[in-house]
């Protein structure tokens, strides 16, 4: 799925810290806390994957897309009026339709941010096309905050979290309860994160230097892995 902040063009270099540590807990489950477009647990190879997300509507959207994705290709984009009305009254409407058009037709696939179809036609049915072509299949979806996971042990957990330098989420995110909560599931599991910069107790394990896709004037950025030090 076309999703703000991606790893798909990552997963070569990230896949195999991923790889390893399932290789190392052959019965654990894969967990992520923060699925987003899913672009990292599908191509994860492993019996037992787990994805959750805070956002009940990417959730559904996501799940409609395992079960039915020719719903998704029946549905035409909403025209800039009626987007601005839907962002703003989405409780009438079915959740996985809300997630279909708070993602599909956006400036950079970024939640209900500025409408861009009728800037970019075509936009919106490319989203769903690549979303479609995904494998989702095998993958148990949750809608659940990251602190409401039970933490049990012997499990690999990779956390793709909103990034504490930038906001393309558009959403709070406490980041040194993030940074408490991994050191806390560290302790019977392997927790992998991926973000710029991390407390000193946490060791970056891989890294690599790439051009923001978000901003095309920003500075090239080095995206990074960490895991905890115990």
């Amino acid at each position: 799925m076309r999703y703000v902040g991606t790893k798909r063009k990552l997963a070569k270099g990230i896949l195999p810290y991923i790889q390893k540590a399932l290789a190392a807990l052959p019965n654990a489950k894969y967990i992520e806390p923060f699925v987003g477009g899913c672009n990292m647990i599908d191509q994860v190879k492993h019996h037992t994957r787990i994805g959750c997300d805070a956002n009940p509507h990417l959730i559904a959207l996501l799940k409609t897309a395992q079960s039915n994705p020719e719903k998704l290709l029946e549905v035409e984009c909403l025209s800039r009026q009626a987007y601005k009305y839907l962002k703003s009254n989405k409780e009438p409407y079915l959740d996985w339709y809300v997630g279909l058009m708070g993602f599909m037709p956006t400036f950079n696939n970024q939640w209900f941010h500025s409408f861009h179809e009728d800037l970019k036609p075509g936009r919106f049915s490319a989203s769903i096309r690549s979303l479609i072509n995904q494998d989702l299949s095998g993958i148990k979806l949750i809608n659940c905050d990251y602190q409401k996971i039970p933490i049990e042990k012997r499990n690999v957990i990779y956390c793709d979290i909103p990034y504490r330098i930038e906001d393309y989420y558009k959403m709070l995110f406490n980041h040194d309860e993030f940074y408490e909560w991994a050191r806390f599931a560290s302790k019977d599991n392997i927790v992998l994160i991926s973000e710029y910069e991390m407390p000193e107790d946490f060791t970056c394990i891989w890294q690599k230097v790439v051009k923001p896709r978000i901003n095309a004037i920003a500075r090239n950025k080095v995206e990074k892995l960490f895991i905890y030090k115990h």
